[in-house]
């Protein structure tokens, strides 16, 4: 096992950006007000989250759930230890977010060239280009930057996407000077020993790139996939509380294609004493709050079925009961 893993565990809450993005396809669901954002964001850094992705500064006509990302990053409350980024599909999306006072950028890049196209309407060459530029902006400006790259993995439409195409990105952005990535496993159907291979091939090639996860999950091996990516290196991941949002530009339906939820991943390293900083209760509560308002229940397995101290506590009041069958404490 990887000495990475004793490492802590970074994570990144993505409810505001990719959990709200990619609801196009859900119905029956709320949208966010800003003031309901805000008090989204601050429940998510009182919980200890330390870095949130708020919004990203794209054309409002083509993610109307964001069309109030100068608005909503220019009303942040700076908080010590809470990191704000916000997604930045080009150089122009850069200059709005540079204007609004953010202080992270993250650039959007698929490793498929066929989902590219589809979902950026860029070639992969053009969004580099455009990734550079962007690159050059916050080197100048002080601003910290991620590059986060989709369908790492799998792809719908080409297939396994090929080791050395995801690896030779990487190698261009570390020479803009990129020192964070993160990589996505954007249609959930990655499997843990793809995912740990990956990881390992970026993080022995490149042990002083600070590299993450984003998984989405269609299959049900997203925590499997975590465990794997952190016992090769990988130390950011990025999570949404409720594992609301879905795939884009698919060829399929992706209801139930939803990011992999904050409250399950925080669990998962609760159990594994790996320290995040967060503070479970008060993600579970932000959950319920976030689903008040949005109007759907978490996906979350620990929304369902709590935790273990929880099951064993419960466990423990019928342990000299007399015997009632299971239902008593399923039902609890």
């Amino acid at each position: 096992m990887s000495p990475a893993t004793s490492a802590k565990a970074h994570i990144v809450e993505v409810l505001l950006r990719d959990g709200l993005q990619t609801m196009v396809h859900e119905s029956g669901w709320h949208v966010p007000s800003t003031e309901e954002k805000l008090e989204l964001i601050a429940r998510s850094a009182d919980a200890g989250i330390p870095e949130i992705e708020v919004t990203g500064f794209v054309h409002p006509k083509v993610i109307p759930m964001l069309a109030d990302a100068d608005d909503l990053v220019r009303r942040l409350p700076k908080r010590d230890g809470t990191i704000y980024r916000a997604l930045v599909p080009n150089l122009r999306g850069a200059q709005r977010a540079l204007d609004a006072g953010c202080t992270k950028m993250s650039c959007l890049i698929v490793a498929s060239e066929t989902y590219n196209k589809k979902n950026s309407n860029m070639t992969i060459a053009d969004n580099v280009e455009q990734i550079r530029q962007v690159a050059e902006l916050c080197a100048a400006e002080g601003i910290d930057i991620n590059v986060s790259m989709g369908i790492c993995f799998l792809c719908p439409y080409e297939g396994v996407v090929p080791e050395e195409q995801v690896l030779g990105l990487i190698e261009t952005f570390m020479g803009f000077g990129v020192r964070e990535v993160s990589i996505a496993d954007s249609i959930g159907m990655a499997n843990p020993r793809l995912v740990g291979g990956r990881v390992n091939a970026i993080t022995s090639r490149w042990p002083e790139l600070a590299l993450g996860v984003h998984l989405h999950d269609r299959t049900g091996m997203a925590l499997a996939n975590i465990v794997a990516a952190y016992d090769n290196g990988a130390t950011i991941f990025e999570s949404c509380t409720g594992g609301y949002g879905g795939g884009i530009a698919m060829p399929i339906s992706v209801l139930g294609m939803g990011n992999v939820p904050t409250e399950d991943v925080v669990n998962l390293f609760d159990e594994m004493g790996v320290e995040t900083g967060v503070d479970l209760t008060k993600v579970r509560e932000t959950s319920d709050y976030a689903a008040e308002i949005i109007g759907l229940p978490s996906r979350a397995k620990v929304a369902q079925y709590g935790t273990y101290a929880e099951f064993h506590a419960l466990a423990q009041e019928y342990r000299d009961a007399p015997a009632k069958g299971n239902s008593q404490l399923a039902t609890k």
